[in-house]
């Protein structure tokens, strides 16, 4: 005799091929289009990354820039006060230049490499060479050496008329611009 089980097994259709293979299809398509919106909102990032990186050497290649060309009517004023032997309005100069945001150290060279005018008081007198081995004094144009922390060193040769009579060394701290 057959149950009432019996019969509702037999009635029960069996799902088509079809059915099975659509359901599949519309499964792949849902994780594939996941997948394609979370690949894509990472090469966005990844590109936005690549855009602030490159902002900020940008911004950084542009304040070196501008701090060269600072760099020379620097030295014309330090040459004009080191020709009459003025070292205290030479130590005026640097004095209101290190109240300026970026600005850290600055140093006033002779030929010799002995520290004449600093801003830090303790290295007047020391030689310069001591204190910064790697960078080069005897440069005849503006010349930037990087420095840790975002910082850069410049040199800066203050000529006389026949020869160069001292060096400036200063060092200056990038400021980080806002990124559009």
């Amino acid at each position: 005799m057959n149950s009432s089980n019996d019969v509702q097994e037999t009635l029960r259709p069996k799902s088509s091929f079809w059915k099975r293979f659509l359901l599949i299809t519309i499964i792949l398509v849902i994780a594939l289009l996941a997948g394609g919106i979370l690949f894509t909102r990472y090469q966005g990032e990844q590109e936005l990354q690549k855009l602030a990186a490159s902002a900020e050497s940008g911004s950084v290649d542009i304040q070196r820039q501008d701090i060269q060309l600072f760099a020379l009517p620097l030295a014309w004023s330090v040459r004009k006060e080191l020709m009459r032997a003025n070292y205290d309005q030479i130590d005026e100069y640097f004095n209101e230049l290190i109240k300026r945001k970026g600005f850290g150290l600055i140093m006033l060279v002779d030929p010799s490499g002995i520290i004449k005018v600093s801003t830090d008081r303790k290295l007047q007198g020391s030689f310069f060479s001591t204190r910064y081995p790697r960078m080069k004094l005897g440069v005849q144009v503006p010349v930037s050496y990087a420095v840790p922390e975002g910082k850069s060193m410049f040199v800066v040769p203050v000529m006389g008329l026949n020869e160069k009579i001292g060096t400036i060394a200063f060092i200056y701290s990038y400021r980080e611009l806002p990124i559009p």
